[in-house]
């Protein structure tokens, strides 16, 4: 006696999603920094920003107003290109 021949059972049908998965969305472009004022430095030793007005003395101390740190005379700030001064432009 022979043995039966195993046949594979009939494939299940392959399904298909009702909804398909979205497509990825790219993330929208980031907003462009606005300008800062003409006057507008950074503190280099905290990173706070002020302003050097520019009507004030030449000889004048500039000072940081949150860590009060001396950052150089007003007419240093003031020229063109700056003189050495503790702050960046902003």
């Amino acid at each position: 006696m022979a043995p039966p021949v195993m046949s594979e059972p009939p494939r299940r049908k392959i399904l298909s999603l009702k909804n398909p998965p979205p497509l990825p969305v790219p993330p929208p472009a980031p907003a462009p920094a606005p300008e800062p004022p003409a006057g507008a430095w950074k503190c280099k030793p905290c990173g706070t920003r002020l302003d050097v007005p520019e009507d004030s003395d030449p000889e004048a101390v500039v000072r940081c107003p949150s860590c009060n740190a001396n950052l150089g005379k007003a007419g240093q700030f003031l020229s063109d290109p700056p003189g050495k001064v503790r702050a960046r432009k902003a």
